[in-house]
């Protein structure tokens, strides 16, 4: 994996709805198509020159990972982050990475930790008041991702891949994060380089969990609880 793009990624398909499919996840992932854009059926297949059947597939397949909206005979579009449920995809990603890490780190080979360090180097490189941007928040994913992946807990890497890649790391428009949070995050990762290299699992699991919840997991419940009461 050489870089952020590379981990997890969305895995080679062959079929054209597959590519299609891959195709709208990223423009929708990327921000380049908006929540509750609507897309057409002919305007994607004169797009793309094919028949309304591998479009279908490929919108049915969006619709049910929650990246668009469907209702019949009225509208297709862009679904709108939900960020009660962006908190919850978010936890279930904690509690896979923080119990990979107590599986995983006692058994990591020093290979697997130089890339681990690898990976905090590239993070530690960003300015973390940009910690909600894409760039970031890939390279955030590719890090907890390797973790996992260092495991070969096969059906998580599957877990993380298909049902949670795509919102993981999808663009959310938020305000830049607040500088005690960044300086936080800058220390957390030092101390987590450590705890790597002296294969404390338990004390890792502990850190990775509050990473968690004080950086995405209360900032996105508190995020959703005050635009539901602002409605």
């Amino acid at each position: 994996m050489d870089d952020a793009s590379d981990s997890l990624p969305i895995r080679p398909r062959q079929l054209i709805r597959d590519q299609v499919f891959a195709t709208l996840a990223e423009e929708i992932v990327s921000g380049r198509m908006q929540p509750l854009e609507e897309i057409r059926d002919q305007d994607l297949q004169a797009e793309y020159g094919i028949s309304r059947t591998p479009i279908r597939e490929a919108l049915t397949r969006l619709a049910d990972i929650g990246l668009i909206e469907v209702s019949t005979n009225r509208f297709t579009r862009v679904a709108p982050v939900d960020l009660f449920a962006q908190a919850d995809r978010v936890e279930t990603a904690a509690a896979m990475v923080s119990y990979c890490a107590v599986i995983g780190i006692p058994r990591y080979t020093d290979e697997q930790i130089a890339a681990l360090d690898a990976r905090i180097d590239e993070l530690l490189a960003f300015d973390m008041t940009y910690a909600g941007s894409r760039e970031i928040r890939a390279h955030w994913y590719a890090f907890w991702g390797s973790m996992v992946i260092a495991t070969g807990n096969r059906t998580m890497v599957d877990i993380l891949d298909g049902q949670l890649a795509l919102h993981l790391t999808r663009t959310i428009p938020t305000e830049r994060t607040p500088q005690d949070i960044a300086d936080y995050l800058r220390v957390a990762l030092e101390e987590l380089r450590a705890l790597l290299h002296r294969r404390d699992a338990v004390a890792a699991r502990t850190l990775i969990e509050d990473v968690f919840r004080r950086t995405s997991i209360d900032p996105l419940r508190e995020a959703a609880e005050a635009a539901a009461a602002a409605r």
